[in-house]
């Protein structure tokens, strides 16, 4: 029988946090207040709130499933209220989604970096080299992805404070009136702002690591939480800097606000900016892929390093005939938050219905 690595190494809660958090801030963080702009104009932010509620009472739909096996992985869990048929089904389901939702950030932060900082460089030797550190992150396991969340984390706050430069040319107006066209809009923006918060599924995989349990509802709204205000943050610096119309325009408004940038001892300070922003894509990527190798092993009932390599070399074939150009990158987006709402929100609802009606029952006899 293969034994759960959870079985062996924890992480800590502020391990959990970071984690949740980092993979939520992904590519997101860097066109989120165009794409609501285009759907809601200044208003917005009122989005991210409401997608922030809905993401977290998903959230914690998550944990209550989880909390009631908490030394079972979800693939045991399925197995226990589903029949054994049926719990493969959902994982392999599981699978398909975070190995999508891996390569589809992984396409965009290439596309990303060839456009910003290595223009004349092949997009596959980029793609080679990104796959560097995730496969040693991937193959050294929870300690190693922990720790590595904790050091994007704190290594890259800095690239927030650098925000606050443009706010000289700021107009707080350009965020008046609220609610200018209605509710109408803001709700519509909701689809894009829960999308941005993707990453707390993940939790299905990374509650059995946590070592103190009984925190794990206040981690998960901490992280959450903490995606909320910097969403916010930059959303809002973006709204005020840039005119309503304008900012429809850019295709990544947060790189554009540091272009203007200028010190005297250096020049192109965006491309200092992007380059740790590599660091924050590699940090929703990793988890991903990890969910996806070690759901394959317990799938298999057999844990090797062959499944990672499987796993990263499909990454390599598909980008050979799958080359990121903005386009096919915005295809892609447009195929993923459908399926994303399936099984990252409609799943772990329904988990949780159908948990607590079987225990009732069960509790009853």
């Amino acid at each position: 029988m293969l034994v759960p690595t959870f079985m062996k190494k924890e992480i800590s809660l502020l391990h959990f946090i970071l984690i949740l958090t980092s993979i939520e801030l992904g590519a997101s963080i860097l066109t989120l207040p165009a794409e609501l702009a285009l759907e809601t104009g200044t208003d917005g932010w009122i989005s991210i709130i409401i997608g922030y509620v809905l993401a977290t009472v998903v959230s914690l739909c998550i944990i209550k499933v989880m909390s009631k096996h908490p030394e079972k992985t979800m693939q045991q869990i399925l197995n226990i209220y589903f029949s054994s048929l049926v719990g493969k089904f959902i994982i392999v389901v599981w699978i398909i989604y975070a190995f999508i939702s891996a390569f589809s950030i992984f396409i965009s932060s290439i596309y990303i970096i060839n456009e910003w900082i290595l223009p004349n460089t092949s997009n596959y030797f980029i793609a080679v080299l990104f796959l560097v550190p995730i496969f040693m992150a991937v193959r050294g396991g929870i300690r190693m992805i922990s720790g590595f969340q904790v050091v994007v984390f704190f290594s890259t706050l800095w690239l927030l404070l650098v925000l606050l430069f443009p706010l000289h040319h700021s107009h707080i107006m350009f965020l008046l009136p609220i609610l200018k066209e209605g509710w109408g809009p803001v709700i519509q923006g909701v689809r894009i702002s829960v999308f941005a918060f993707l990453g707390f599924e993940l939790s299905y995989i990374f509650y059995p690591y946590i070592k103190n349990k009984q925190y794990a509802v206040k981690g998960i709204i901490i992280a959450n939480s903490i995606t909320l205000l910097i969403y916010l943050q930059i959303t809002l610096i973006c709204y005020v800097v840039f005119s309503p119309d304008e900012i429809t325009k850019y295709i990544w408004p947060t790189l554009t606000l540091v272009k203007p940038i200028r010190f005297s001892f250096l020049e192109r300070f965006e491309i200092v900016y992007v380059s740790f922003y590599i660091l924050i894509f590699l940090s929703s990527v990793i988890p991903y892929l990890f969910f996806v190798t070690e759901s394959i092993s317990e799938l298999m009932k057999r844990r090797s390093r062959s499944h990672l390599y499987m796993v990263l070399g499909i990454f390599i074939v598909s980008y050979l005939f799958y080359q990121p150009h903005f386009t096919n990158i915005n295809l892609f987006n447009t195929i993923l938050p459908p399926f994303s709402y399936i099984v990252a929100f409609a799943f772990p609802v329904f988990l949780w219905l159908y948990v607590m009606i079987v225990s009732k029952k069960t509790d009853k006899e």
